[in-house]
This record gives C-alpha cells, structure tokens and sequence, in this order.
C-alpha cells in the first residue's frame, strides 16, 4: 500500500527495510528470546530442584526398592528390599530411630562387625559402653541386596561402620555450644543476602532483561508510534513475570534451607517436611486409566507440552520469515501456512510427550468425553470461534493485512488467532473480535482478491449553475489527486434536481481502501476551493412559510394586522377577487 503523510496504518513487513537485514534482526531476535527463556528456565529449576537435592539428597530420592537410615535429617546410608529380611522402608526405619535415640542421648556406642555367616550375611553390632546386660545393643544385618556387584556383605559392613562412626562424631560436635555460636551468625546473614538477591533479581528482570526481550521482538518504529505490537508479546511478559516470581521464592527457599541445614533439630524438621513433600510429588496416586501416574508426572507433561509450543511458535515464525517471505506470496497466505504448521507441530509434539512420558493415549478416552459434553454445555461458543477459525484459515475470505469492516468496526487485520482476530483500527485501536462473527455476521472486505474501490462525493450547486461546466470541474479535480487511479476513469452523475440544488456524484477510484478517509477529506478541500474560484456557489436549504387567515380567531387576525379589521379584510378579498394571503 501507499504511505502517505498522514500515515494512519503503518504497513508492516518487509517493505519498510532491506529484505537481508529484517531477516537477520529478525533471527537475533529469536536467539536472544530462547536464551532468555532457557536461562530463566536454568535458574529456577536450579533454585528450586537442585537446591534441595543438594542439602537433603535423601529426602528428595524417594526409591520403593531401597530406603535411606537417616541422622539428623542427613542420610548415612541406603538399605535394600531383601527376600530375607524386611522391606527397605521399614528397615531403614528401625534402624534410624536407634540410631537417632543414641544422639539424642549423646551415647557413641562401640561399632563392630561380626564375620559373614554360613547363610552369607554380615551383622553390625553397636553396644553402648558401660551397659552389662546388653540391653541398649543394637544390631542389623548386611545381605547381599545392600552391596553393590563389587562388595560382598562383609566389605559393605565395614563401610557402613565407618560412616556411622564419622556421624556419631559429627553429631556429637554440632550439640556443642560452641558449634552453635560460631554458626548462629549465619542465619541473618543469609537473610541479608535473600534479601539483596531478591532486590537485584527485580532490577535485573525488571531493568534489563524484560527491556532486552521487549527491543528484540520489537521494531524500533513501533516503539516510536506508541510500542503498537505490545500486545503480540503479551506471552513474554507473562512468561517473564511468573519467572521472577519463582526465582524470588527459589531464592528465600533456598535460603530457609541453608539455615535449617546448620543445626540438627533443625535440619530433622526440614527433612520430615520435604520427605513428606517428597512423597505426594513422586507416589502414583492420580488413576489415569490403568496406569497410575504422580503429581510430578502431570507437571513435567505440562512443562514439556509449554516447551513444545513455545518451540513450534518459534519455528513457524522461521519458516515465515526465511522461507516463505522468499517465494513473494502475500502476507494472508505466509500466515495461512504458518497457522497450519504451528498446530501441527503442537499436536505432534504433544502426542510424542505423552507417549515419552508413559502416558496411554487410550486412557484419555474417558477425558476427551468429558471435554466433549463440557464444549456442548459451556464451551460451545468457545468450540465454535475455533472451528471458526479453521474456516478462516482454509478457506481465507478474510487475511493478514486487509482491511474490512464488521458491524461498525473499521480496520485491518493484524492478526487471526485460534479464537479470535485483532482488527487495528484507524484510531490504532485493537480490536478483538470472535471468529464466529466473520462467519455469521455481515464482513465488508475491501481489500479481498481485488483492492480496488469506488468512493463516492456528492456535491450540491446552484440552480443558476452550468451542469456542463460543474461536470468538467469535478472530472479534473477528481483526477488530480495523487491517490485517484485513471484506470478505471472517474465518473460524474447528475443525480436529480433537489429543492435547493442541483445534485451531482463524483465517482473515482482508489487502491488504498484504508485510506478511503482521507482521500475523500482531500477531494472535498479540494472540491470547495474550486467552486469558490469557479464562482460556482453551494446553496443551504430554505423554504417560504404562507399562512391562510380563514378561519383564524379574530383576536389572532387583529394581532398580524393592528390596523386593519377583518370587514375591511373581507371587502378587499372580494374586490380582488383572489384570497389574499398574508405573511409574517
């Protein structure tokens, strides 16, 4: 389309810079957007997964084949399931709570290994010093199911002795008071550093990277007219936003967990907490079918289907900018295509998440049923824009980029979505309007298959005119405007003879129905200069008013005439011989 001074809509594309550097800014763009996107993403699961795995690893590998004995909230070793002996659970269980009662007590009992038996099996024996009958002993055994492929049970137990010897020591120094005030300072001043990190991470998403993401999927032209496609980018403002909010609360979290870790009460209250966090994320409790799945199952399948999305939006605006920019179809089509390979990348993707994830697609039958009877109740005007955006897709009456009017809405369209379109109007509104009303309501598109239009001016002259030369004035102002094609020629009709003018149409043609405004707003300027150096005037509406005196009061008659009676009126009628009428 033409530019003009005005500019009401900027066209937007390839057009408005060299082909080769839109292309190139354009992939910065969607470099530096999937690097942001996957720091954030690094960040956060940082913070918030590997942070924990890091000071409580053992409540975090939650494991139905092996359990981990735990002191002071800190795992010492891991116990198997055994054919033998109890289940892992419950071994590991029995053995924590002895061992947990000896530092409670402060007793650093004796640990010893008695030699592998007949049946292949290592006993670890821990005898309290001083205690004679033997009641405070404790023992466990070592199978074969707790070593791994290159220890034997005997080897394996006296590993274990050793470890459990380091951690009666640890635990012994961490109960001493001294411990306690060399490592108390630590706690406000890992809140002091919560605190700044929390500040900066505002300052960074807020003041740079935000800005960094919004000047890379923005022309610098549209933040000059008013950041005109901010409302495309709404996803990244999300997106950047529930980031920061994670990564402050990753931030305090790991902080909590650092101070907690210092002293063991503590850290036994913390690794309770998170075991039993632990335990509802990983249990498969959801019945889907035949399989269960857990909480973190559901979590990782929509974090996988946002990635996929994320991924085919991105590699759909590819494909438009670098392939089918290069062919020269028109922009409707780029997006037509574009739409198309979009959802059935999202749809494949997603088929291939649930079948990695092991989820049975078979076993969302019972889910898509419900959905079902939900889009007939509730979802039915929300179904029905998205099958109406289909239509518009495949069969295109309306595209990108053209300019049409539903109800009393005037615009171009800038955007056709799975729901709705967004029509931009002259006034650089944006409009949102369901798909169903393309379809059910009455759509003028000017600009569909053929942009060229007719606007048409009428104009009123004077009776005392020359319809000749008014015809020839109007065929050359209307030719001289910049904007007004000459194929097909404009065209002058003398309409009628009105009740104060003669009335003529001016009739001309134009590419730009976007700009059909302002050009008829300059014909016009132009049109009244002309007539006024022509001489040729416009004449106002005017009428005569005549009243009848029949049968007016006679107090009505002595108040339009002062001076005279109605006798005297009557006589003069009669001599006259016509009724005489009278004016205001």
């Amino acid at each position: 389309m033409n530019n003009s001074p005005l500019k009401p809509i900027k066209p937007t594309g390839p057009t408005d810079q060299p082909v080769g550097k839109h292309r190139q800014r354009y992939s910065r763009r969607i470099a530096r957007l999937v690097l942001g996107a996957m720091l954030s993403f690094t960040v956060v699961v940082a913070l918030l997964v590997v942070a924990p795995q890091i000071l409580f690893p053992a409540a975090m590998n939650v494991s139905a084949e092996a359990a981990p004995v735990v002191v002071d909230g800190r795992s010492v070793f891991r116990v198997m399931n055994t054919t033998v002996t109890a289940s892992a659970a419950a071994r590991a269980k029995i053995i924590s709570d002895r061992l947990q009662d000896y530092v409670q007590q402060g007793i650093i009992p004796n640990i010893e290994v008695e030699a592998t038996d007949s049946d292949g099996l290592a006993t670890v024996w821990l005898r309290v010093p001083g205690d004679e009958d033997g009641r405070e002993n404790f023992n466990f055994t070592v199978t074969a199911d707790d070593t791994s492929s290159a220890l034997t049970p005997q080897e394996q137990a006296e590993d274990w002795k050793v470890a459990l010897e380091s951690t009666f020591r640890l635990a012994k120094a961490q109960r001493q008071p001294g411990y306690i005030r060399q490592n108390l300072w630590q706690i406000p001043a890992m809140a002091l550093f919560a605190a700044l990190a929390h500040w900066l991470a505002g300052i960074l998403w807020r003041d740079y990277l935000a800005q960094f993401l919004r000047s890379a999927t923005m022309d610098s032209a549209d933040i000059s007219q008013g950041k005109r496609d901010r409302e495309k980018f709404t996803t990244v403002n999300l997106f950047l936003n529930s980031t920061l909010l994670l990564l402050r609360l990753g931030i305090w979290i790991g902080a909590l967990l650092y101070a907690t870790s210092l002293f063991p009460n503590t850290r036994q209250i913390s690794y309770r907490i998170l075991s039993q966090l632990a335990n509802t994320f990983t249990q498969d409790t959801i019945p889907l079918g035949s399989t269960p799945i857990s909480i973190l199952d559901i979590f990782r399948v929509l974090v996988l289907v946002l990635l996929v999305t994320i991924a085919a939006r991105i590699a759909a605006n590819l494909v438009k900018q670098k392939v089918l920019q290069e062919t020269g179809i028109n922009r409707g089509v780029q997006e037509a295509i574009s739409i198309l390979l979009r959802y059935t990348l999202i749809l494949i993707g997603c088929i291939v998440v649930l079948q990695a994830s092991g989820i049975n697609l078979s076993s969302l039958t019972l889910l898509a049923s419900a959905l079902g009877v939900g889009a007939g109740l509730g979802l039915q005007n929300i179904v029905k824009d998205i099958g109406s955006g289909l239509v518009l897709v495949f069969e295109r009456p309306i595209q990108v980029g053209e300019f049409v009017q539903v109800g009393e809405q005037i615009g171009t369209v800038e955007r056709i979505g799975a729901r709705s379109a967004e029509i931009r109007t002259l006034d650089q509104v944006s409009i949102i309007v369901p798909n169903s009303q393309f379809l059910e309501g009455h759509v003028i598109n000017w600009s569909h298959r053929n942009p060229i239009s007719r606007i048409c001016i009428p104009v009123g002259v004077a009776y005392n005119s020359d319809p000749e030369q008014v015809r020839a004035l109007l065929l050359r102002v209307g030719t001289e405007h910049p904007d007004v094609l000459s194929t097909p020629p404009a065209l002058v009709l003398f309409k009628s003879f009105g009740d104060s003018a003669l009335h003529f149409d001016l009739l001309v043609w134009i590419a730009q129905p976007n700009r059909q405004f302002i050009i008829k707003s300059d014909l016009l300027f132009m049109l009244s200069k002309a007539l006024r150096k022509e001489g040729i005037s416009i004449p106002y509406p005017q009428r005569d008013i005549h009243l009848s005196l029949e049968g007016m009061p006679d107090r009505l008659l002595s108040s339009l005439h002062p001076n005279q009676t109605p006798q005297s009126n009557e006589r003069s009628d009669e001599r006259s011989g016509e009724p005489q009428k009278s004016k205001p």
